[in-house]
């Protein structure tokens, strides 16, 4: 399904034309299968078997989308990363939105939920679809919440569960509440209140919300599926939409599995690097002459880290020492990053 296909549900050609820009023109497997099956894009209410006849794009074509009483229905969608999940969300709140209806988007920490307010405001905010944010270090807003005088809220999960205890009113005109990362749940902090939300939620009995879960793979998954409130629907994808690698670097050579027959493991092998390129047990030796292997190949990377303090030694490290033409200026991030608050990760670039 191509974006352009989205305005038989709805969506206005100016929002398309975001859509096209910013991402692919295409729809990933996942997020075509949540509009034709699962009703991310409907929100006229839960009129039972309803169809609507929406224009093609043809002279005198119109095409059925059926509803089928599944516009509220709540949804949890549970994929790998990098299989749509976050653009699944972003076209739910912004199909409510431009049927003047109110969204609240929440993630689990201040960081996350700063990037997505950032990204809602970059895309939409041209659009008159007014955004505010609210964390425990952005309050300057919290009295449009309170009001109801927004289009879309980006909360993180703490201060939204504040909210619903102090004020009981907060959802009465509220049509979505996306929750992003619910694989949170297995996390001894966010667990807890995440627990708490969708309790509060499942009280509240508003028949005109709709509560959409976003979630990588957990262990233990059948007991969220079980526990996630009920007339939810479960959209469960397995799917990547990149082939992944698993494997190990040692003397240089990259070591992977590619599949599974008859009970045996066929491996295969590719060459980052020469031995004597790097010294014996030698981490930082290892980590750098991978990424100048994967940078030769036109390939973006990925690192994680335990700490923020590791994390900071390792991009001051890697940035000092991977400086040639093959690595591509970091002004336009060091650009974003003066437009955040202020911490020793901006001060420090």
């Amino acid at each position: 399904m191509n974006i352009k296909d989205l305005k038989n549900y709805g969506i206005p050609s100016c929002v398309l034309d975001i859509w096209k820009e910013n991402y692919s023109p295409h729809l990933l497997p996942l997020q075509e299968e949540a509009v034709r099956n699962y009703g991310i894009l409907s929100c006229v209410g839960n009129e039972e078997g309803r169809i609507q006849y929406a224009p093609t794009g043809d002279n005198n074509k119109r095409e059925e989308v059926r509803n089928d009483g599944i516009a509220n229905q709540n949804l949890l969608v549970i994929a790998p990363p990098s299989s749509g999940k976050s653009f699944l969300g972003e076209m739910a709140a912004i199909s409510r939105v431009t049927h003047h209806k109110k969204i609240i988007y929440l993630l689990p920490l201040k960081s996350p939920a700063e990037a997505k307010y950032r990204h809602f405001k970059n895309l939409y905010n041209s659009l008159g679809e007014d955004t505010v944010i609210s964390t425990r270090n952005h309050r300057e807003e919290d009295y449009r919440i309170i009001g109801g005088n927004y289009k879309i809220a980006v909360m993180a999960y703490e201060k939204f569960n504040y909210f619903l205890l102090k004020y009981p009113k907060l959802l009465k005109d509220v049509s979505l509440v996306i929750i992003d990362e619910m694989q949170s749940i297995n996390h001894p902090k966010w667990g807890p209140l995440l627990e708490d939300i969708i309790e509060h939620l499942h009280k509240k009995e508003l028949a005109h919300l709709k509560i959409i879960g976003l979630s990588a793979f957990i262990e233990n998954q059948k007991a969220l599926l079980k526990w996630f409130p009920i007339q939810t629907r479960t959209l469960l994808s397995y799917q990547y939409p990149v082939k992944l690698r698993k494997g190990m670097v040692r003397d240089g050579i990259f070591e992977y599995i590619t599949s599974h027959k008859k009970n045996t493991c066929i491996c295969r092998k590719e060459i980052f690097f020469k031995p004597k390129s790097v010294r014996d047990n030698c981490f930082e030796d290892y980590l750098l002459e991978t990424l100048k292997y994967l940078i030769n190949q036109g390939e973006s990377t990925l690192i994680f880290f335990p700490t923020c303090a590791e994390t900071r030694h390792w991009a001051e490290l890697l940035a000092s020492r991977l400086k040639s033409p093959a690595v591509s200026s970091p002004s336009s991030a060091l650009k974003d990053l003066t437009k955040m608050e202020e911490t020793l990760s901006r001060e420090r670039s």
